[in-house]
């Protein structure tokens, strides 16, 4: 087996799904060649789950085109380096973007929980004065400083008529545009503003931004005020005289009953609001403790089956993939990573093998002395338990040199190719292991370590399953 690890080099604008393509991103910067570039959007804003459009590596002379579909206008980004670059990306468009100077991650960064991207709102070469990323700019440029001021003003008592006044002082030179998008964004960002220095309480923002409103699922504006007047709501209205009763209804597990006890709250107007308002208020309570896992789970799974909304429905299964993906009994996070010999490995791939799951580092010393133990475990059990390690090193020759020189006989990846595995799997320290089962479910999560107890445990649920 060749001790290497390689990274793909992606040919652009030839990975989507749909057979033509109308939005297309390029450009050309030179210190960026051999570099990746991935643009994604999200699923949803309640969960944020990233979806991949389409990646590209950029050529030797730094020129890059990547091409995606769209149907709507949607929030598009990319992680280059230290940065997330971002723009709104309108159907039918091309966009040749001029990149931010070239400043990569340092390594530890990569696995830093805490690390923050520069948030960079990508400027353009084709620009016109009403395109609207130029028209949002403009607005944000001129938003921030009343956005601080008004903030900082609730530590004391803001000037509400002031606050009017300088909404209408921003709103004066763009009142005149005529794209939907960016008049419902200074919209939503003035009722933000509004929101934040308590001029309006949540019922009244309630009544006026959402109550009636059409649902604005991939307007960033939009779904920020949402987010803060529906945080957590479910714990607000539990304490409600017509709240009281709550609990009970989703311990009954039934959607239907659910829908009619919320709709018991007038600002929720329209049933496409209530379904929204019941998503977000899952996916807050899901880590509490206040309602049981399994009854928020069988109510989402009843919303799903429904399939009343698709853009509702998304959202729904987002929360599913994102609230049981490291949960024993459920399916993990899919990888496609390449092994030494260059080869793309798949986790479908594993099916009908007991998989124990491992991220490390060539660095970590609890790792490389963990590794023995792991050897030990391949050996006795090679014929029922697949061992994988993930390497999340970013220096290739460091992973080449350790692979030839260790000669393990265990699967070893590269996460370089997808590197969003490690939010994926939620990884902030080494090692950590999973045991997947040959139905493709985590069947310990986390696992133990070899060093501690993980063969007993492993024979433990072998026997529990009839299987040994």
């Amino acid at each position: 087996m060749k001790k290497s690890v390689c990274f793909l080099v992606f040919i652009c604008g030839f990975l989507v799904v749909h057979a033509q393509t109308n939005v297309r991103i390029f450009g050309q910067d030179t210190s960026y060649a051999a570099v990746n570039i991935e643009f994604l959007r999200y699923s949803d804003q309640i969960t944020n789950t990233e979806v991949v459009l389409n990646k590209c590596t950029v050529a030797d002379d730094g020129s890059f085109n990547i091409q995606f579909q769209m149907e709507e206008t949607t929030f598009v980004f990319a992680y280059i380096g230290i940065y997330k670059v971002h723009l709104y990306a309108t159907p039918e468009s091309s966009y040749k973007i001029i990149l931010p100077q070239r400043q990569d991650k340092e390594p530890q960064d990569f696995l830093n929980p805490y690390f923050s991207p520069v948030i960079v709102h990508l400027a353009t070469e084709n620009f016109y004065e009403d395109e609207l990323n130029m028209q949002i700019r403009m607005f944000n440029d001129a938003f921030l400083p009343y956005y601080n001021k008004h903030i900082m003003a609730i530590r004391e008592k803001d000037d509400f008529e002031q606050l009017d006044k300088d909404i209408a002082r921003m709103e004066k030179p763009f009142s005149s545009s005529g794209n939907d998008f960016f008049n419902n964004y200074r919209k939503y960002r003035y009722g933000l503003l509004r929101h934040l220095a308590y001029q309006q309480k949540s019922k009244s923002i309630s009544d006026e931004y959402f109550k009636d409103q059409p649902i604005l699922i991939n307007n960033p504006a939009y779904m920020e005020l949402f987010n803060r007047v529906y945080d957590n709501y479910f714990q607000h209205f539990s304490r409600t005289a017509e709240g009281k009763d709550l609990g009970n209804i989703i311990s009954s597990q039934k959607l239907i009953e659910l829908r009619k006890l919320l709709a018991h709250d007038e600002v929720l107007g329209k049933e496409e609001l209530l379904d929204m308002v019941i998503l977000k208020g899952i996916y807050d309570e899901f880590y509490d403790d206040n309602y049981s896992r399994r009854a928020l789970l069988e109510i989402l799974n009843t919303f799903i089956n429904e399939n009343r909304n698709p853009e509702l429905t998304e959202v729904a299964v987002s929360i599913r993939k994102k609230t049981t993906r490291l949960l024993s009994g459920f399916e993990p996070p899919e990888f496609e990573l390449y092994n030494g010999d260059s080869n793309l490995v798949n986790l479908k791939d594993f099916r009908g093998k007991y998989v124990y799951l491992n991220f490390c580092s060539c660095f970590s010393y609890t790792c490389l002395n963990e590794f023995k133990f792991l050897s030990t475990l391949y050996e006795k059990h090679k014929d029922r338990l697949e061992i994988v390690t993930i390497l999340v090193d970013n220096d290739e020759d460091v992973i080449n040199s350790f692979l030839e020189r260790s000669n393990y006989k265990w699967m070893f990846l590269h996460y370089g190719h997808q590197s969003s595995i490690i939010r994926d799997y939620d990884i902030r320290a080494f090692p950590i292991y999973y045991l997947i089962d040959p139905e493709g479910k985590l069947a310990l999560s986390p696992a133990p370590s070899p060093a501690e107890d993980f063969e007993a445990r492993f024979f433990s649920l072998l026997r529990a399953r009839g299987e040994l």
